[in-house]
């Protein structure tokens, strides 16, 4: 009779250590898997190379998740890559400007001196109408190109430089 009693209580013990266990992990991995902003990343990209930062992008690859960070100085192009939880640099590639790049780098220049809004105002003038995680800035032809995704939906949002209105906004169900 005794046992039959003790059993049920054992199972019962360990069922709460297993919750109690499970519960504990998963706190520490919500705690170790934040995703670093694009402005954290963006720092460190500039703290290894002087220049200006044409694009970022986030991407989820089979290996984990990194962001993508190309830096144009006066003679060469950068290609950076960073672990998103940690910020550590994966890799860094560097080439001689070529024709095309010329051409970015001298838009970029006039974007510089032309432009009214910067990059943090752009990304905040599209939160403000689509809340979700910026996955990508670029400046292009005037037009910063920002995709976001919610979980749901990814939307494509193009605001102009110069006067800070949105041109284009797409959105899409998310794969």
């Amino acid at each position: 009779m005794k046992k039959i009693i003790l059993i049920p209580a054992l199972v019962g013990v360990l069922g709460i250590g297993a919750v109690i266990g499970s519960t504990s992990l998963l706190s520490g991995n919500a705690q170790e898997n934040k995703v670093l902003t694009m402005q954290e990343i963006e720092k460190k990209a500039l703290a290894i190379v002087n220049g200006t930062v044409t694009d970022i992008e986030f991407d989820k690859e089979r290996t984990g998740d990194v962001y993508e960070v190309e830096i144009i100085t006066a003679t060469e192009e950068h290609d950076l890559k960073f672990d998103a939880y940690t910020g550590k640099l994966l890799s860094q590639k560097k080439e001689a400007l070529d024709d095309d790049d010329d051409d970015d780098r001298n838009m970029q220049v006039e974007n510089n001196t032309a432009k009214k809004i910067t990059k943090e105002q752009a990304i905040e003038r599209t939160l403000s109408k689509v809340d979700g995680t910026v996955t990508k800035v670029e400046l292009d032809d005037d037009v910063y190109e920002i995709e976001i995704v919610d979980g749901q939906f990814g939307y494509d949002v193009e605001i102009h430089a110069n006067t800070g209105e949105i041109v284009e906004f797409e959105q899409d169900i998310e794969d």
